[in-house]
């Protein structure tokens, strides 16, 4: 399995709880920096690493950067296929509230077979391209 691994500026727990509930999915792991040998420089209560299951199949792993390496320029897209439009505009629909950015569904031109995607940059900065 290939999962994506997303870094946050101090809001991974927060994101991972959001698309947990977006995608009807579930958080499997949550771990700190808290009490760690060797990592006394890392902020005490931010994530160090994090799993969600948003699908049978396929989740996002991730974790906060400290302060100092945490690369605003970062912009990770995750693609997700779905099996109809209507589950694109559901997932969209959940994704786009206080969005910094989104593009509703568009149809792709011919010779495609009627799919068609929507792309969003959801609050936390993530770039999400949803297709059918």
């Amino acid at each position: 399995m290939i999962k994506p691994y997303l870094r946050f500026n101090g809001n991974c727990e927060e994101a991972f709880k959001f698309y947990a509930e977006v995608f009807g999915g579930e958080v499997e792991h949550i771990s700190y920096y808290d009490n760690q040998p060797g990592l006394e420089n890392y902020t005490i209560g931010k994530v160090m690493h994090a799993s969600v299951r948003l699908t049978d199949n396929g989740g996002l792993d991730g974790s906060d950067s400290n302060e100092d390496e945490y690369d605003v320029n970062y912009s990770p897209e995750v693609i997700v296929h779905f099996k109809s439009r209507n589950d694109v505009e559901n997932v969209y629909n959940k994704l786009s509230i206080d969005a910094r950015s989104a593009e509703p569904f568009t149809p792709h031109p011919p010779p495609d077979d009627n799919g068609g995607g929507a792309y969003i940059i959801d609050k936390f900065g993530i770039t999400w391209m949803l297709c059918a």
